[in-house]
């Protein structure tokens, strides 16, 4: 038994919009939204939404169900009553039940910023375009600074707000910088994550201050971000003021170990075309940890492009062993 304060991480995924989750996705662990769900892949715990019903903008139709599936037989509108379908939510799902506060977050990331001044690591705005962080086993980390980022190839673009290709091309040599006793690492511009950790804990949080929509700042994880233990000795958070990527040179098979949090934008990867060249399809991703997304969430795209299959497994050690400056989700302690 455990007696502890619960913290956001008593999900897999939880959003606050409207979300689809798409054939090829499999998730085990709670997933919730402050929007409605489409789930057309496989849930092995329970979904909830805070909607009874809403207007699912991937169609036109009246209202669904706040969570509801298009999986044939695809479910009947409300007001009837809601199928049993086991085949897609093996737990069952239930909506609408209570929102979480997304709102609330900022304060945890000015306080991340100001606990890595004192005693943690700080990295002041890197005056290009970010800073390149590989956590090693030994205890301490390697923090290069990226010069340049791959240019997209002709024809290879999108209208998404902040696209790119979030895949570096140039970078500094390596200074390598002991783990910070607090556990806490703060970037104040982009961040790109990889490499792995052995019996740590530790937060990575990228934000700019004051908070300003056009300066929000993102955590890109183009290669493997590993633990190497999983009984909740080695804990990592990403907290992105902006969004969480992959980029599009990010690896055919990637797994992010992490408890992630894009606090004002998504977790996912932008829309790349046939265009952009080897990379636009991917194979597999695993997330291992958590999401919390204030966008809709999403590594693929109804056209095939993207990452093919979404792994999203849930760490049941997060909930009352969190990361470092990790916000909570209630004020009293319980078992």
């Amino acid at each position: 038994a455990r007696y502890g304060i619960p913290s956001l991480a008593q999900y897999a995924v939880a959003v606050d919009a409207d979300v689809r989750f798409g054939t090829g996705t499999e998730v085990f662990g709670p997933i919730h939204s402050n929007g409605g769900v489409r789930f057309d892949g496989l849930a092995h715990n329970i979904v909830t939404s805070a909607q009874a019903d809403y207007d699912d903008p991937d169609h036109g139709g009246g209202n669904e169900f706040g969570v509801h599936t298009h999986i044939v037989p695809t479910d009947p509108l409300p007001p009837a009553t809601t199928p049993v379908r086991v085949d897609v939510f093996e737990a069952g799902r239930d909506f609408p039940v209570p929102a979480i506060d997304f709102d609330g977050f900022d304060v945890d990331l000015a306080q991340m910023k100001t606990d890595a001044q004192a005693d943690g690591v700080y990295y002041a705005d890197s005056g290009a375009q970010g800073y390149h962080i590989t956590l090693r086993v030994d205890g301490t980390f390697d923090v290069r600074t990226v010069t340049n980022l791959v240019a997209p190839p002709a024809g290879c673009s999108s209208g998404q707000t902040g696209w790119g290709t979030w895949s570096i091309q140039a970078e500094s040599a390596p200074t390598n910088v002991p783990n910070p006793n607090n556990g806490v690492i703060f970037v104040e511009d982009n961040v790109w994550v990889d490499g792995q950790i052995d019996g740590e804990r530790i937060t990575i949080g990228s934000g700019k201050f004051p908070e300003n929509p056009s300066t929000n700042t993102n955590i890109i994880t183009d290669n493997d971000l590993l633990y190497t233990n999983y009984d909740g000795t080695d804990v990592i958070s990403l907290f992105a003021q902006g969004n969480q990527r992959a980029g599009l040179k990010s690896a055919d098979t990637l797994r992010v170990d992490a408890a992630i949090v894009a606090l004002n934008g998504s977790t996912g990867r932008f829309y790349y075309n046939s265009d952009c060249g080897v990379g636009y399809t991917r194979d597999t991703i695993t997330l291992y940890g958590m999401l919390a997304s204030r966008l809709r969430y999403g590594y693929a795209y109804t056209d095939g492009t993207g990452y093919a299959n979404r792994n999203i497994v849930y760490d049941g050690n997060l909930l009352y062993g969190p990361p470092p400056n990790f916000p909570l989700t209630a004020g009293n302690y319980e078992i």
